[in-house]
């Protein structure tokens, strides 16, 4: 009977990790070139997390049946393994373990950039999501790079749109208040730990790269100019790239800043 349990609960692990990755990694062909491949196998290695409610549930099928699987092995079909894995991920998904990118309730995610910064780094990012998005506030984390707006917040919405900029066309997954692209999700979601692509989320992001560049402190000590132009490679609306995308003068983005600031009293 053990035995029979255990071959019954190895049976619905492989199913429910074959179809976890089968719907999961959907999105990943959608990604831009190069990053596919980090995609599939992040994608992967979130889908082996399922294995335990498959083994449980194939372990429960293996003990309430009478099946003596010797006689029958050979004469199992793949359309038996797709129905056990089918049932398996829905009643998983039920149960809210996985949403396989279906959380779309907005209005149930908090936004706006979180009051454990200081002044002076709420003030930074603010700015930064009006030039790269022409506003601030609530919309600006649903943008996407060229056109129209995404509402699922549980992943980056991975899409790529294309528009002419000086008269040459461009194409980016960029998305949400900071334009951050697929490569930047797949590099930074696991770093840290991100669980979705909330605004909150979004926030932490931003942040992280600019401590990579080195602005953190230009910022808290009032240097603006200076972290501007250290973040000027991460974000083309701002100076100090080649990107040629138009970016808005130091004059500008340090009106708003100083705007955002005295709004925050910092």
């Amino acid at each position: 009977m053990l035995g029979r349990v255990f071959i019954s609960g190895l049976i619905g692990v492989a199913g429910s990790i074959a179809l976890s990755y089968g719907v999961a990694s959907v999105p990943c062909s959608l990604v831009s070139p190069n990053t596919d491949k980090i995609c599939l196998v992040s994608t992967f290695g979130k889908s082996i997390g399922s294995w335990k409610l498959g083994f449980i549930l194939g372990g429960i099928f293996g003990l309430a049946s009478r099946v003596d699987y010797r006689r029958v092995a050979s004469k199992i079909q793949p359309i038996h393994l797709s129905l056990a894995s089918v049932s398996c991920l829905g009643i998983y998904w039920l149960l809210g373990y996985q949403s396989f990118g279906f959380n779309t309730n907005y209005n149930q995610i908090n936004i706006g950039t979180s009051s454990k910064y200081s002044p002076k780094m709420q003030a930074f990012l603010a700015t930064i999501r009006w030039a790269e998005t022409g506003n601030s506030g609530r919309e600006s984390y649903r943008k996407l790079v060229f056109n129209g707006t995404f509402n699922d917040f549980s992943t980056h919405p991975l899409i790529k749109q294309c528009a002419p900029i000086n008269g040459k066309q461009t194409c980016s997954t960029a998305a949400g208040a900071y334009q951050m692209l697929d490569k930047s999700w797949w590099d930074l979601q696991p770093k840290l730990k991100l669980p979705d692509f909330s605004p909150q989320s979004q926030d932490r992001m931003a942040v992280e790269y600019i401590r990579r560049n080195n602005a953190i402190r230009d910022i808290e000590s009032g240097n603006f100019a200076k972290a501007a132009c250290k973040v000027g490679k991460i974000w083309a609306s701002f100076p100090c790239n080649s990107y040629n995308q138009n970016p808005k003068s130091i004059q500008k983005l340090s009106n708003y800043y100083q705007q955002q600031l005295l709004t925050l009293g910092g």
